[in-house]
This record gives structure tokens, C-alpha cells and sequence, in this order.
């Protein structure tokens, strides 16, 4: 019995040896690979070559019209002028200032660092339907295309008196960073964007909470005839 213990120490001992005792050491052979496919994946290595790609090269240029995380469009879209932002050309900006916090010190500012006027509400119902009205619908009720799959009692209705009665800054905060289980937009929405946005959200609310006081009579006398 001895013996055949003897005989199976030195064969695991040296099954041992071969895989684990040369391990850090340079070879000239190459390495016996198991399972070869786990290591030689179809994918792209950063700063790698790739036979993919007809150019030959893993990294790609980025997407035409992409912008940068963080960069200002001032002026691409719209014309704007540089009050309480710093630049008439556009670029990168962390400022802690209300055109890129919405805040005022420890409080949120209200008003728009940027003129209003029909570009501007027009790229902001764009930058909304695109971005938001997934969730809180095109009128800003709550009742978007996710709403409509299942029910997220946290989808705000934009209407409500709490989020018309909340500073500019405050809304334009809640974008940039998020609430609940609504995500941050501040990587992917330029700063412009995002005040365009609030823009439209204040038009939706004024639209949907208009009372007849609200027309010139001119606009009422016209109301009047189409409902006769």
C-alpha cells in the first residue's frame, strides 16, 4: 500500500509542477491555450489595430454632430447673447453660476439667462419631445409611452401647480441632475438646451392653464363666433 502512495504523491506532485512551477517564467513556445476562443474575442481593444474596420484601426471617430459632455452650443441653434454666460462662441464651461447650476448662491434663481424668443421655444419643444415626452407625454400630463406600459406614480405631471409654482432654476436643476428615478440629462443636454427645455415646460403650463380672462377681447369675440 506503501508503495502505490509513494507512486500517486510523485504523479500529483509532478502534475503540480508541470502546470504551476514555471509560471512568471519566458518561453519560447507559445502557450497552450484550452480555450483559445475566450481569449481571442471579435471585439475592439482601445488603441488597438482591428481587421474590422476598412481603416484598420479599433478607435472610431465620433459620430457627426456628437457634442462633447459639458460644451456649450451658444449660437448654433439659435441667436442668444452671452449675458451670464461667459462666451459668443461656445465651448466648455463648469461655472457655478445660475446659466450652469440654476442656482443663486444656496437658492434656485428664477428667470432665463438666455432671451426667449421663438427659435428658442422651438429648439426647446424639439430637445422635449425627444427627451422627455417619453415620460411625462407631449403636453408635459404625465401620461407618456412608459407611463402608458406601467404605471411610476414618480412621473411627474408638469402641469400641477407644485412644478408651475418651483423657480426656473429649480426645473432646469432637476434635468441637469435628476430626481428619483428619473435620470440626470445634464451629460447628454447642452446647457442651452436644457434652459429651452424649461422654456417650453412654462409654455405647456401656461397653455394648458388658460383662462378666457386671459384672451383681448379681440381673441374672445373670435372664440365666440366659431362656437356659434
Amino acid at each position: 500500500m506503501l508503495r502505490y502512495f509513494f507512486a500517486i504523491f510523485i504523479l500529483v506532485a509532478g502534475g503540480v509542477l508541470a502546470l504551476a512551477g514555471f509560471r512568471g517564467q519566458k518561453a519560447g513556445l507559445p502557450p497552450i491555450e484550452i480555450f483559445p476562443d475566450m481569449k481571442h474575442q471579435p471585439k475592439v481593444q482601445p488603441q488597438h489595430a482591428s481587421k474590422f474596420f476598412a481603416d484598420g484601426s479599433g478607435a472610431r471617430k465620433p459620430v457627426a454632430g456628437t457634442i462633447p459632455q459639458g460644451y456649450n452650443l451658444l449660437g448654433r441653434y439659435f441667436q442668444v447673447s452671452a449675458r451670464n454666460v461667459g462666451s459668443e462662441k461656445g465651448g466648455f464651461t463648469n461655472e457655478p453660476n445660475y446659466y450652469n447650476t440654476g442656482r443663486m448662491g444656496e437658492v434656485y434663481g428664477d428667470g432665463f439667462p438666455l432671451p426667449v424668443n421663438a427659435g428658442f421655444l422651438a429648439r426647446g419643444e424639439e430637445r422635449f419631445n425627444i427627451n422627455c415626452a417619453i415620460c411625462h407625454g407631449k403636453t408635459g400630463a404625465g401620461n407618456g409611452v412608459v407611463q402608458q406600459i406601467g404605471s411610476w406614480a414618480t412621473v411627474a405631471n408638469l402641469l400641477d401647480d407644485r412644478i408651475r409654482s418651483m423657480p426656473d432654476g429649480q426645473i432646469f436643476h432637476t434635468v441637469t441632475n435628476g430626481k428619483n428615478t428619473m435620470g440626470a440629462y445634464g451629460p447628454q443636454i447642452a446647457v442651452e438646451d436644457r434652459w429651452a427645455i424649461v422654456a417650453h415646460i412654462r409654455a405647456l403650463q401656461r397653455s394648458q392653464n388658460g383662462k378666457v380672462e386671459d384672451l383681448t377681447a379681440e381673441q374672445k369675440n373670435a372664440l365666440e363666433n366659431e362656437k356659434k
